[in-house]
């Protein structure tokens, strides 16, 4: 997760910008972006040089090892359909601190996902977004795995990009 002191070199992103940005995004993920037909997006990069994508002045994609990844609020605003993982009540207070994601706490699998493909965790009660992570396994091997680490967390509420947005 990067680390959010400020927003350096932000500007608008060209219409060519915008698309090609959005295109690889969709390629990455799988899944279409919805909204930003007629939407200026901005492009910008962190002190660490990591880039971001802010759309209306909040950060809605960002860059982490290389691969860019939805922010909690572009989930939550339905920009984009990310496979969901559904965790019980009990796990929400450790996956919103940060926590890598257990295969005791998984109570629904999306088809949809990949091994080492972006998931959004949701809990069960609610359906709403707490964090965004990386699968380590497919779906079928997800529901056959019955301990151990199965997602590791990228960006979670209260983190430096979700305080960000709150601004």
């Amino acid at each position: 997760m990067p680390k959010i002191e400020r927003i350096k070199k932000r500007h608008l992103l060209k219409k060519r910008e915008q698309r090609d940005e959005i295109t690889k995004i969709e390629k990455e993920i799988g899944s279409s972006i919805k909204g930003l037909d007629e939407s200026r997006l901005e492009g910008g990069v962190l002190d660490d040089g990591s880039r971001i994508l802010l759309l209306d002045g909040k950060i809605v994609f960002f860059q982490h090892e290389g691969r860019m990844f939805p922010a909690l609020r572009a989930l939550l605003n339905d920009l984009i359909d990310v496979p969901r993982i559904t965790v019980d009540m009990g796990a929400v207070k450790f996956v919103v601190n940060g926590a890598d994601i257990m295969r005791p706490g998984i109570t629904q699998v999306d088809d949809r996902v990949k091994g080492n493909g972006i998931v959004v965790v949701v809990d069960e009660n609610h359906g709403k977004p707490l964090a965004v992570g990386i699968s380590k396994m497919s779906a079928e091997e997800l529901r056959a795995a019955t301990s151990g680490k199965v997602i590791k967390s990228i960006h979670h509420i209260n983190d430096d990009l979700w305080v960000f947005g709150k601004i």
